[in-house]
């Protein structure tokens, strides 16, 4: 399609300074609590030995007693416990997080809190980070697919694509995996297991970063480049793009396991989402549905039904005990020890939509080829809706204080726009009849690209 080069440059500098940008704000939020204080939610600083677990909630990571709390014991005396000790059924008294009454209090201070900074720039700045990363990597994940799966089929790097059967199995494996590792964090969470799940991940996203930035090198030279080896035994044929952003991978690697540095997992999280929105396409429209409607359910069911079944929100504690790029970090204030705090979104949240965003817009660009239609309408308008739909999450998040299925609102609204849009164009038999081969299976040869790119 005209301009999608240009287009795609652009959108590479929009996520560098989208990242840049942040970064910078965020560190306005930075101040120092001297060592032996605590800063409280009202501003004011106090000693350690003066905190009160009644008012203040558990004790937090810059107290002695952190990850503990006192009970009285049959004689009457009190004693430090570890709060992983406490019963199981309870009693919880005050320092641990499951106490009632402060579970009571935080949560109405967190809606008025929420309520006060709505249209604050405290309140709007960790959102406006969300929207703007989330849509970028999207969009550009989504176009980038596009130019892919225009090249020569000669030129191109066959990707692998999900047929319906795949669909079907993706909630029930995605729950296996996810219910899996918080099993392991639970009864295994040794610092050395979290090290070598992290180490796992970050080694997933350097190789992601090598593709990336050869996909990004081919971009700017309208040119493929060319292998400087194989190595037949691991199937790998890396570019010199391709080995340098494995170099600065590795080095960003090594930043972000010894700091857990947030900017560092935001690079990676946002490398590694571009790459599963470029290289993983679904066949046809009813794969996409199937896949949608399957991981909604599978998100719904782990956020909202998984605490009464296994006395904890698998989603979220997965998410917070893994110290990986799993999800993107958004600054939002700085706690009273002077550690930042982050809200989150899952990069199932970008990619699980932006695979099927990225089908649109090869169907959009199949249109385009046909002298059907002029732009993206259907990626358009739903990347309209999918900003649409994480508005309605931060909002219903913000308004009942509680930890949101993103892929509840997002699903909806994107299956509503890509019908819509169909419907309203009287393309809807056409668009689900629109199949792409799977090109790891069967590359005819000598086949036209759907598709011409043209600068």
């Amino acid at each position: 399609p005209v301009g999608l080069r240009g287009s795609l440059l652009t959108l590479h500098g929009l996520l560098l300074l989208a990242l840049l940008l942040f970064a910078l704000l965020s560190r306005a939020m930075v101040y120092t609590v001297p060592e032996g204080m605590f800063g409280t939610p009202d501003g004011q600083l106090i000693r350690l030995s003066d905190y009160d677990p009644a008012e203040l909630g558990p004790y937090p990571s810059c107290h002695p007693h952190f990850g503990e709390h006192q009970r009285t014991l049959e004689n009457g005396t009190l004693a430090w416990v570890k709060n992983s000790e406490a019963p199981a059924e309870g009693p919880y008294p005050a320092g641990h997080p499951q106490n009632p009454e402060w579970l009571e209090k935080s949560h109405q201070d967190a809606v008025r809190s929420n309520a006060k900074n709505r249209f604050r720039w405290a309140g709007l700045q960790p959102n406006l980070h969300l929207l703007s990363l989330a849509t970028l990597c999207v969009l550009l994940g989504a176009k980038h697919a596009v130019w892919l799966f225009t090249e020569p089929p000669g030129s191109r790097e066959a990707a692998p694509m999900l047929q319906k059967e795949d669909a079907y199995w993706m909630p029930i494996m995605g729950s296996c995996v996810l219910f899996g590792l918080f099993v392991v964090l639970k009864y295994l969470g040794t610092d050395w297991i979290k090290m070598a799940i992290t180490g796992v991940v970050v080694l997933m996203c350097v190789f992601c970063s090598g593709t990336n930035a050869d996909h990004f090198v081919a971009l700017v030279r309208s040119k493929v480049s060319a292998p400087l080896f194989t190595i037949k035994l691991l199937d790998l044929s890396p570019t010199a793009a391709e080995l340098g952003g494995m170099c600065v991978g590795g080095a960003l690697a090594v930043i972000f396991m010894l700091s857990k540095n947030w900017l560092v997992n935001n690079v990676f999280g946002a490398s590694f989402a571009a790459v599963g929105i470029k290289m993983i396409g679904i066949s046809n429209f009813v794969t996409g549905a199937v896949m949608l409607s399957g991981l909604f359910v599978y998100d719904v069911f782990w956020v909202f039904f998984s605490k009464p079944l296994f006395g904890s929100n698998v989603m979220v504690s997965v998410a917070k005990g893994i110290e990986a790029p799993i999800k993107l970090m958004f600054p939002r204030s700085f706690g009273g020890c002077g550690a930042m705090q982050h809200s989150m979104l899952g990069l199932g949240d970008i990619v699980v939509p932006g695979i099927f965003l990225a089908f649109l817009a090869k169907w959009d660009a199949v249109r385009i080829g046909e002298r059907k239609a002029e732009s993206f309408v259907y990626l358009n308008a739903c990347m309209v809706a999918y900003v649409l739909s994480l508005i309605t999450t931060i909002f219903v998040m913000l308004f009942f204080n509680a930890a949101q299925p993103a892929l509840l609102y997002i699903v909806p609204y994107v299956l509503a726009a890509s019908v819509g849009v169909a419907c309203a164009r009287g393309e809807f038999r056409e668009l689900w009849g629109f199949s792409i081969p799977d090109e790891t299976v069967e590359a005819p040869a000598g086949a036209d690209p759907p598709a011409k790119k043209d600068d």
